[in-house]
């Protein structure tokens, strides 16, 4: 082996994949020590099978190995011990009998070949589990990104020791938090008085407690507890993520918010119906205080019902309103993705948000409603006036060849286009839209398209690979179906 300095194989290993890198670990000492970090710079731990994460965190346990961890999900889910009243209560029936006695077979013969004194050990507890995980915790020093999901955990287990290591050994360097759960979780967590200094990025996604109904308790943990432990980071966080699926009316806990004068992207997600019964004010002074920094927005607040009620869909269509009156709502954006309702005038509202952000705009998302050909006409035109626009996903009633001329010649710095159609669009179709378009489209040729990639769905599902062929064959720029990358079948 050519003994190159280490620096001459750092570069080497830049032009190799992940997956082969993780082949190469016998090379030399540079290759393996970057195999064993993609390893294990990132986690998955999932309580669910106690075995396996007790098997994790025996790796982990050694410093070589949980000193590269970066990354860290953790699962905490409870799973019941099986009860032996209940296989007693089911041993009149035929097959327990039969799945009871194969089982018991099947133990005798393994610890035959296992040999005198073998046993067959029990899975491991979850609080063992836990155990192993706080044991652990002092050689994930590096870690920089957390995720924790314990939607199904039950409150009365005590994880809080588990979150004080968790802060002691790495809270200090900790850039992501991302929490899922119900909000008696989020009490726990949160009284554990974690200090997170380099914190960025904040990610909360929270429910009712489905292990005690008590809304008003949920709410005061929410407006009491939850809105000043996200205050007191508000100074360093640059994304900032609400998804709410409680069963609340969310308004004082907005009022409670302080600013977030670094806030970069902000994504919340919630019925609107739901979460704002009350006042709806403290999200609009949110997006208007953050204005001066923030880029990304992603506002999904889609009312709660089935079918699409216009009735429910009026106070949503209200406050978008209202966010018109205040200049600093919507813009300067770089990116945006709302749901602007089906009542009609919140296209017009639409077109203002896009204006707002024309000079910044570089991608759009509209989500949930069906357009109508003027409709997209509409928002079309409004997009051409973004210069440095260069991804749009919209719905559409109906693709006909003349909107596809029309976004060609409007948009044609584009990139990136995603349609979901309501229509059928399909190339093997006598007659119809899907014969009348595809006939037309072989006249047509968009050289000047800048189009890389391009997308069209319909009913939920992609459309065939011939129709989307017929696409690329005509905008000669196209190398990518659906986001996947590079086209080898054109």
């Amino acid at each position: 082996m050519v003994n190159f300095p280490p620096e001459i194989w750092l570069n080497v290993a830049l032009f190799v994949c992940d997956n082969e890198l993780r082949n190469l670990l016998g090379v030399n000492s540079v290759f393996f020590d970057i195999a064993i970090n993609l390893r294990w710079k990132d986690v998955d731990l999932m309580t669910r099978n106690t075995s396996q994460a007790m098997h994790v965190l025996s790796r982990l346990s050694d410093p070589f190995i949980g000193n590269r961890l970066r990354s860290l999900t953790l699962r905490l889910t409870h799973v019941k011990q099986r009860s032996p009243r209940l296989d007693n209560a089911n041993v009149g029936h035929p097959h327990q009998q039969f799945y009871s006695t194969f089982r018991r077979v099947f133990k005798v013969l393994r610890r035959d070949t296992q040999g005198p004194g073998s046993s067959v050990s029990s899975s491991p507890k979850f609080s063992e589990v836990m155990d192993a995980l706080i044991a652990c915790s002092p050689n994930f020093c590096n870690i920089q990104q957390l995720r924790i999901d314990s939607w199904d955990l039950p409150p009365s287990y005590d994880i809080q020791p588990l979150f004080k290591s968790f802060w002691s050994s790495f809270g200090s360097n900790l850039h992501q938090l991302s929490l899922g759960g119900n909000l008696e979780g989020y009490k726990l967590l949160i009284e554990t008085d974690p200090i997170l200094p380099s914190l960025i990025d904040l990610q909360v996604e929270f429910t009712n407690n489905v292990f005690r109904v008590d809304q008003d308790t949920d709410a005061a943990t929410l407006v009491d507890i939850v809105a000043p432990f996200i205050n007191r980071l508000s100074h360093h966080i640059k994304f900032l993520k609400k998804w709410s699926w409680a069963a609340l009316d969310l308004s004082d806990f907005f009022l409670r918010l302080t600013a977030f004068p670094r806030v970069e992207r902000l994504s919340v997600r919630m019925a609107f119906n739901i979460a704002f019964q009350q006042n709806a004010s403290g999200l609009k002074t949110l997006l208007s205080a953050s204005s001066g920094s923030l880029q990304r927005l992603d506002l999904r607040l889609n009312p709660s019902g089935w079918p699409i009620n216009p009735i429910r869909e009026e106070s949503l269509g209200q406050w978008l309103s209202s966010c018109v009156a205040d200049d600093k709502c919507f813009s300067h954006l770089h990116a945006l993705d709302i749901y602007p309702t089906i009542i009609p005038v919140s296209l017009d509202v639409l077109l203002t948000f896009i204006e707002r952000s024309s000079s910044t705009l570089k991608e759009l998302l509209v989500r949930d409603r069906y357009l109508q050909q003027t409709e997209a006409r509409n928002v079309i035109d409004a997009a051409s006036q973004c210069p440095n626009l260069v991804s749009l996903r919209f719905n559409l009633m109906r693709l006909d060849i003349g909107l596809l001329d029309h976004l060609a010649r409007k948009l044609p710095n584009l990139t990136h286009l995603w349609i979901a159609l309501e229509e059928v669009l399909s190339n093997r179709e006598v007659g119809g839209l899907g014969h009348a378009f595809f006939e037309d489209l072989k006249g047509r040729s968009y050289p000047h398209w800048k189009l890389r990639d391009i997308s069209i769905w319909q009913g939920g599902q992609e459309i065939e690979h011939d129709a989307m062929l017929a696409f690329a064959r005509n905008i000669p720029s196209v190398t990518s179906l659906f986001l996947r990358g590079h086209m080898r079948s054109l």
